[in-house]
């Protein structure tokens, strides 16, 4: 029994009929010519876009040649042309008649498309593209100001909050952010007067009275003779050079102008005979007083357990000696004439104890008159000081008064103690130490360079750069010293040189003090003819040593900058070191991300 076919259903050649129809006007509209006569090919095909090809092989259809053809009925029913598509073969028309085949209908696969556009994704897209610079900078703007308002209202700075706080008009934010300001010139003001404390006063000279838990240096001296030109010498150099010395007056004149100048300092420049040079410059002055000196070899011995040792030394007073001195060794002519710059070992310090009782040092042999200078063993003799002249047939006894100070050492910038240590020689220029009367040697050397061109011979013509009075010179170049010529310049300014201070040229030596020092008076002195010629004992007696010793101490630390300020700010402000860890915060980390990556 067959089924019944109702009306609803379409038969199979209706449903042919009706794809036929459509195809045919699908032909129609495209065009017979074209439509008929065109040749399709595999690659060109493949080329086409997706539009053309499914116009072509009706809508929701894909034609397979050989395996599918689409087919029409004529109205009688039966069939007709049918169109037939192979893509391997080249050249069949794309209407070719051919016999009749089985049709099979595929339904078309759906072509990959773009997935829809979000409605909101597409209208922000819009709105950027319409966007202009101007309103770039205005949505920057706009986040900064909303990152300020966030931080000003979660701060833990007292205050702040109310410059954001809702519900407050504008003369309130003022009166808050001037409260705000004046709390902060509070702050910057005394931090900085804190700052300057601690950077130039930061040390206190306290006074220590227990004499019996330290040791007092004992006092060092340098003893320059009156006689330092051995005549005999003299007569031979004289001798030696007949061309110079023409006459009797010659001789007689080089013999004083000689004397003059191995006495030569800056107290007696004047006396120095100017009119003949006798054909020797000034940079062979110092050669030559070695030269003709007088053998001044005096013995020392002390009651210290430490031994002491003499050294001769160049000083601005000529050639001179030195007891107990850690600094003498630097000055002398080997010393400057091998160009060294390293260190000496100078042994151990001498120092007494007031149990040790009454300690004396003895100079015996002297044979002449002689100045003496007393200093610590850290220094050298200074023309601003005070000194002794003693005859040279008298036994001298000098008792001695010392006061020492020393400083703690966990005072490190020289600027904060205003002293240098020994070991702090940065800045001199001829020796590898410092010292505070080697500093003041330096400065009147290189004022006198600056106003007269030249050096005295009893300076180490050999330095470098001077940043005092700007004068550039390398290390190892031989300064010029002053001839006659010079010395008569000097002469003019000798007050100037002797006491640094000058209306018109700009001195300033920035020497300190030694950080160690020993400053030694005499007490009392006296003197008895000895018939074994020229005596010197000198020392610490009974009454001698020191009842108080002085000490820079450091009372104001960093440690104590850092309280200081931080107190200030918790007063001012009401907030702490965490604070300060909150705004670093805040405007990095947190704002990089709140601007780029939100």
């Amino acid at each position: 029994m067959q089924p019944k076919i109702g009306n609803s259903m379409p038969s199979a050649a209706a449903r042919t009929t009706t794809s036929t129809s459509r195809r045919s006007s699908w032909d129609e509209n495209e065009g017979s010519a074209s439509g008929r006569d065109s040749v399709l090919t595999s690659s060109t095909a493949s080329l086409q876009p997706p539009q053309d090809r499914f116009r072509r092989s009706g809508p929701g259809l894909l034609i397979f040649p050989g395996t599918a053809q689409g087919h029409q009925h004529n109205p009688n029913g039966s069939t007709g042309s049918k169109t037939v598509a192979k893509a391997n073969d080249e050249n069949v028309s794309i209407n070719q008649q051919g016999p009749a085949r089985s049709i099979r209908s595929f339904r078309r696969p759906p072509l990959w498309q773009r997935p829809p556009m979000d409605p909101g994704e597409g209208q922000e897209k819009q709105v950027l593209d319409r966007e202009n610079p101007r309103e770039s900078y205005s949505a920057c703007l706009v986040k900064a100001q909303a990152f300020i308002i966030e931080f000003l209202q979660g701060s833990s700075i007292h205050g702040f909050i109310y410059l954001a706080k809702l519900g407050l008009n504008f003369v309130e934010r003022m009166l808050w952010f001037a409260f705000i300001c004046v709390a902060l010139f509070s702050i910057i003001s005394l931090s900085k007067r804190t700052w300057h404390r601690f950077q130039t006063s930061p040390m206190v000279i306290s006074m220590d009275r227990n004499k019996l838990v330290w040791n007092t240096s004992f006092p060092s001296l340098t003893v320059c003779p009156h006689k330092r030109i051995d005549e005999l010498k003299v007569e031979e150099y004289i001798l030696s050079h007949p061309d110079q010395f023409l006459s009797e007056e010659d001789q007689e004149d080089f013999r004083d102008f000689i004397v003059k100048l191995a006495s030569l300092t800056y107290d007696n420049l004047e006396t120095l005979p100017l009119n003949k040079s006798y054909g020797i410059p000034g940079v062979q002055y110092l050669d030559l007083l070695y030269e003709l000196k007088w053998p001044f070899e005096p013995d020392i011995s002390s009651g210290t357990a430490v031994k002491m040792y003499i050294y001769e030394t160049q000083t601005e007073f000529g050639i001179c000696h030195s007891v107990n001195s850690l600094v003498a060794r630097y000055n002398t002519l080997n010393y400057w004439r091998s160009g060294e710059w390293n260190l000496l070992d100078h042994g151990d310090r001498v120092t007494v104890h007031p149990l040790d009782g009454e300690i004396y040092a003895q100079i015996i042999n002297l044979s002449t008159a002689y100045d003496v200078y007393f200093h610590g063993a850290g220094d050298v003799p200074s023309i601003s000081k005070q000194r002794y002249t003693f005859p040279e047939s008298d036994y001298t006894t000098v008792e001695i008064m010392a006061l020492e100070i020393y400083t703690n050492e966990e005072a490190r910038a020289a600027k904060q103690r205003s002293c240098r240590f020994i070991y702090e020689a940065e800045d001199m220029l001829t020796v590898p130490i410092y010292s505070f009367g080697l500093c003041l040697s330096e400065c009147r050397m290189f004022f006198a360079l600056q106003v007269c061109g030249c050096v005295p011979h009893f300076y180490r013509n050999l330095c470098g750069y001077n940043h005092i009075f700007g004068t550039q010179m390398r290390n190892g170049r031989r300064l010029p010293v002053c001839g006659l010529e010079g010395i008569g310049c000097l002469v003019k300014i000798k007050r100037e040189i002797i006491s640094l201070k000058s209306d018109k040229y700009k001195i300033n030596c920035n020497c300190l003090a030694n950080c160690d020092d020993s400053n030694f008076f005499v007490q009392s002195h006296r003197s008895r003819v000895w018939f074994l010629g020229a005596n010197l004992q000198w020392g610490i007696g009974g009454g001698g040593y020191p009842k108080m010793q002085l000490r820079r101490d450091v009372l104001f630390s960093f440690a104590d900058v850092l309280v200081y300020i931080g107190g200030l700010v918790g007063f001012f402000l009401g907030c702490s070191a965490l604070s300060f860890t909150e705004i670093i915060y805040y405007f990095t980390a947190r704002f990089v991300r709140r601007m780029f990556f939100n």
